[in-house]
């Protein structure tokens, strides 16, 4: 098989290639494997804990204050729209240092606005973890939990699993599935004169299917895999906002580095650029769909809750 024509350009040759690959479904191509370096690993946890530090103190400031004051005009529009909205907040002189290790930290909040809902309304949502599969479709497609020991009902053991497909020019299509073990726990703290839900997720373990199938058992080393996904760490924070609901999201993840990205499809290299796509996008798509898929089941409690009171 020959994917070259005289005079033809590497990126088309490049998407030839994609394209005679993924023809027989899942695409492979791009599925080099690496290792994470314990260096990455400890700088990835010092940057997490600076930025729990921070979070409660900025949350009691004005709304979308972790977003540039030039971009918080058009956030808040998309806000009020019903929509949601987010910005990504990494510190970029971090990852200028984790490069040279292979590492990269991607660092992104995102919020929106529920219409009529209470902190209450949100919590049983956010916990009631054997709907996720249909909430949080398709990105999330099994998930069970229990609650951890000592805890109170404050905090649970959660399992579940997890994919996305990203797509490069809508012809390279790549898929990723992972397992991820992690520990929810749920407070309500003071932001000023307001009390807040917050709610921490952490996670513990990050198995990566080798396929990019969901359900398959074809995972691989915990930190010797694709490198797409090797570190966790969610909060959800929301207060009350009139008769609504203001919501943020917030989920700094740890992956491979592009600029030490080397792989190739055959004898053709993959472009970085495609890699950095699929950094980028997943886990800015996953706040998307987060928020969106938790704004609808609140407010579709809630009318139900409305609907009930009125017979």
């Amino acid at each position: 098989m020959t994917f070259m024509k005289t005079g033809e350009p590497m990126a088309t040759l490049t998407r030839r290639a994609a394209l005679v690959l993924a023809s027989g479904g899942v695409c492979r191509g791009a599925r080099c494997t690496t290792f994470l370096d314990a260096r990455v690993k400890r700088e990835y946890e010092n940057y997490v804990d600076g930025a729990e530090r921070a979070m409660l103190s900025r949350f009691a400031l004005q709304e979308l204050s972790w977003a540039p004051g030039s971009a918080r005009k058009e956030l808040a529009a998309g806000i009020e729209s019903g929509k949601p909205v987010r910005w990504s907040v990494v510190d970029a002189s971090v990852n200028q240092r984790l490069a040279d290790w292979n590492g990269t930290v991607v660092h992104w909040i995102g919020a929106i606005q529920i219409r009529g809902a209470g902190m209450e309304d949100l919590k049983a949502v956010l916990q009631d973890y054997d709907r996720y599969a249909s909430i949080y479709r398709p990105m999330i497609y099994q998930c069970r939990a229990q609650p951890a020991p000592s805890a109170s009902g404050n905090a649970y053991d959660v399992t579940f699993g997890f994919q996305n497909t990203y797509r490069a020019a809508s012809v390279f299509p790549s898929h990723y599935s992972f397992l991820i073990r992690a520990r929810a726990s749920f407070s309500e703290e003071n932001s000023g004169t307001d009390p807040v839900l917050l709610v921490r997720s952490r996670a513990d373990e990050i198995r990566e299917s080798d396929s990019g199938v969901p359900g398959k058992d074809d995972f691989l080393e915990p930190y010797h895999d694709h490198g797409i996904l090797w570190g966790m760490n969610t909060y959800w924070r929301a207060r009350k906002k009139g008769p609504d609901l203001y919501v943020e999201l917030e989920a700094i993840t740890l992956a491979r580095s592009v600029q030490e990205f080397v792989c190739k499809i055959g004898i053709l290299p993959v472009p970085k650029s495609m890699i950095f796509g699929v950094l980028t996008a997943l886990p800015s798509e996953s706040l998307d769909l987060m928020l969106a898929a938790t704004k609808a089941e609140c407010e579709r409690r809630v009318s139900g809750q409305a609907g009930r009171r009125s017979r």
